[in-house]
């Protein structure tokens, strides 16, 4: 047997609004009353639309004429082209904006653009921009004065400033037209006269001429161009209006001809007080037919309340996961469809969420093994690189010809381009998997802006390109930061600067915006001549692997990274990165941050401090140092440094040899690298500094130089951290450190 059908209990209800005919018939009755005052009212605000769009465009003729005549004037005419007549030019503006009293201020524009003269002295404050579009759109009428739209509120406030929000100008501009002896050309333009006449001043014009206020209660007055509202006074309300409108005259608007409209809407209560009476009787039989309709509705509502609550119970048990609900407890056939629909959809989303979560496990196992492969790639590319980097130095510091020290030089600047590859991918990886976190240090920025310019110079002087440093009028700013990390940032830009700039000059510029005892706002720049970005290239440039020409990758070189990690680095440090570039012309970076603000006297005496720290004779060591490691390479490059140092020292080739070493030889120091075949350099420093009497220094010197592996030996009690290819200066740091603490014990 089968449920009975919703649409056929629709259908009785239906049927029981038969009287809904008569109420249909009243409302038409109402409504063709109603219909003929609203056309009669129309009728009247369209003729007044158009009396007062005639005034208006009177006015405007006249204006135009005078600022005609005015623009014909020798002193007017003359003055872009000979600053002598300006005085003359000044006092005709002034006397030109007296007599006409709709006009606020008058300019005279050259032909590039540029201010010459203007009365009152404020309008010498517009912006070329403006002036320039003015001049523009004059320049692309064929007729000698024309009117343009200045739709701009910072404009508006120079001349209406009680207004400003709502009022737009008029700009009446006259082509300046200079007769002079020449038959080959007799007239030239030397600019164009700007005369601004704020609408508000326009409707005041209005209501004095035709002697009596342009709006009543009730009435809105609007002047529009191309739908959009320039100047509007007076409130018609919400609730319903009469519009009647007009054409002015042409006016240029957002650089393109259009038409200027004057507008007066009306509130239609006005006009309704005469319906009213025919409302009340109608409003009598609509309440006998809402009570029939409201009974009617009433017992179809009761037939709908129990399957609709159904669904809605049905619907928040999906909600919560619960899928296997019964779907047969429902009287009309209709909702059980709708039921089963939603029942099958929750089937399908309980199969999907499986899926997802199966995906999600992949996603993390993927992620896990994705860290371990750059773990393992960061050691087995740095091992080598340690080996390259290591013999440079030691080479760099013997005697070598000119030639010889070129090879090396070229050597070693192909070496960090290899080093800076690999920790570009290292880092931009990091910053994916949200493992970077900012360290705070002292750091003077005057000085490390100082430090990379004389970076980067030589290489600018190579290219014939100029590099200079814009950080007056500071002598020094002390703040707390991540040091390394703005270096590096810095280092990509100033990189991808002289990488891209064949001549001209690299700016790179700190401006300090503000400073209280907790933060300093700076903002850092990169500006260059190059050859520039195209603007459908900006946006996606902070995207990895993303260049602004393909054709780079190949006569430039680079990853596509370096701004991808500066942006998440900056945004790591709470600021933000910009980018103003056009192609062929040179591109701006700028960034603005907020650090921690530090004390100078306090950064001074930290500076002082730490120069004392580093002062240490290597030579009052008479204990060997134990260098733990397995690569042969390594073991000179290590050894050769030491031996430069005046350092003893003994190799073992793995962590078990070195815990067997240190059995039966005091040692001042431990260089212990981590990944070692036999027992590897984390667990043989476990075992020795569970020793009770232990107190050697270990220093690991490891491939491993993520964030993760430093924890982790800091975790174990290894005192420092050095990463491969070793930094002699950052490893004489560390022994000078460690060295000159087990000599005060």
């Amino acid at each position: 047997m089968s449920s009975p059908r919703f649409s056929r209990a629709l259908f009785i209800s239906v049927l029981l609004l038969v009287i809904i005919p008569l109420l249909i018939l009243a409302g038409l009755m109402i409504g063709r009353f109603y219909l003929s005052s609203i056309d009669q009212a129309n009728t009247s605000l369209q003729w007044q639309a158009r009396n007062n769009a005639a005034s208006l465009e009177q006015l405007l003729f006249k204006l135009e004429k005078n600022s005609q005549l005015l623009s014909s004037t020798k002193a007017i005419t003359e003055l872009p082209n000979k600053v002598v007549y300006s005085q003359f030019a000044l006092v005709q503006l002034q006397e030109f904006v007296a007599q006409n009293p709709q006009i606020k201020a008058s300019i005279v524009i050259d032909n590039q653009g540029f201010i010459v003269e203007g009365y009152p002295i404020t309008s010498l404050n517009l912006n070329y921009k403006l002036t320039k579009s003015i001049l523009d759109s004059a320049k692309t009428s064929t007729e000698q004065n024309t009117v343009q739209i200045i739709d701009n509120p910072q404009v508006s406030e120079l001349f209406a400033p009680a207004e400003a929000k709502q009022n737009a100008l008029l700009a009446i501009t006259s082509k300046l037209l200079h007769e002079q002896d020449s038959l080959s050309e007799p007239i030239i333009k030397t600019g164009v006269l700007v005369s601004f006449v704020p609408l508000s001043e326009a409707l005041k014009w209005l209501a004095i001429h035709n002697e009596q206020p342009v709006y009543q209660a009730g009435k809105q007055v609007q002047i529009t161009a191309q739908d959009n509202i320039l100047y509007s006074v007076g409130d018609a309300g919400d609730n319903g209006k009469l519009m009647g409108q007009a054409s002015i005259s042409n006016v240029f608007y957002a650089g393109k001809p259009t038409s200027l409209r004057f507008q007066i809407n009306e509130a239609k209560t006005t006009y309704t007080s005469a319906v009213k009476q025919t409302a009340i009787l109608a409003g009598l039989l609509i309440v006998g037919l809402s009570i029939i309709s409201f009974i009617s509705v009433r017992w179809l509502t009761a037939r709908l309340h129990n399957p609709l609550n159904r669904i809605t119970a049905l619907s928040r048990e999906y909600a919560l996961g619960n899928y296997k609900q019964d779907t047969d407890d429902f009287h009309y056939q209709e909702f059980k469809d709708i039921a089963d629909s939603l029942s099958s959809m929750a089937d399908t989303i309980d199969i999907q969420i499986t899926s997802l979560q199966l995906e999600k496990l992949r996603a993390e196992r993927s992620e896990q093994v994705k860290s371990q492969f750059l773990a393992n790639m960061s050691h087995e590319i740095r091992t080598p690189m340690n080996g390259i980097v290591g013999f440079l130095q030691l080479l760099n510091k013997s005697t070598l010809t000119r030639e010889q020290a070129e090879f090396v030089r070229q050597i070693n600047n192909c070496s960090d381009v290899l080093l800076t590859v690999i920790n570009d991918i290292l880092d931009f990886s990091k910053i994916e998997a949200n493992k970077i976190e900012l360290e705070s240090r002292q750091c003077d920025l005057v000085a490390l802006c100082h430090d990379l310019i004389l970076l980067f110079k030589p290489s600018c002087d190579a290219k014939g390109v100029g590099c200079r440093l814009d950080v007056s009028p500071l002598q020094s700013l002390n703040v707390e930061c991540d040091e390394i990390r703005v270096k590096q940032v810095l280092i990509n830009l100033l990189s991808n600067a002289v990488k891209f700039t064949h001549q001209g000059e690299i700016v790179l510029s700190l401006i300090l915006q503000s400073r209280d005892e907790h933060q300093t706002a700076v903002v850092l720049s990169v500006k260059d001549t190059g050859i520039g970005i195209a603007e459908d290239k900006i946006t996606a440039l902070f995207n990895p692997f993303v260049q602004a020409q393909t054709s780079t990758t190949r006569e430039y070189g680079g990853t596509g990274l370096g701004l991808a990690i500066s942006k998440g680095m900056i945004d790591l440090m709470g600021g933000t990165i910009a980018i103003d570039s056009e192609l062929g012309k040179g591109t701006e970076f700028t960034i603005n941050v907020n650090f921690k603000s530090l004390n100078p006297q306090d950064a001074s005496a930290k500076v002082h401090q730490s120069d004392e720290d580093t002062q240490f004779d290597f030579k009052v060591v008479d204990k060997p140092i134990l260098i733990a490691e397995d690569n042969p390479i390594n073991q000179i490059v290590i050894t050769k440094y030491l031996t430069q140092l005046g350092l003893n020292y003994e190799l073992a080739e793995n962590g078990k040899i070195a815990c067997e070493k240190t059995l039966t030889q005091n040692y001042a120091l431990i260089l212990m690298d981590i990944q070692m075949p036999v027992m590897d350099g984390l667990t043989a420093s476990e075992n020795l500094l569970a020793r009770p009497d232990f107190d050697t220094p270990i220093i690991a010197v490891s491939a491993n130089a993520m964030k993760d592996d430093i924890e982790t030996s800091a975790k174990i009690g290894i005192s420092d951290h050095i990463a491969k290819p070793i930094n002699f200066t950052e490893l004489e740091k560390a022994l000078a450190k460690w060295l000159s603490q087990q000599s005060l014990k």
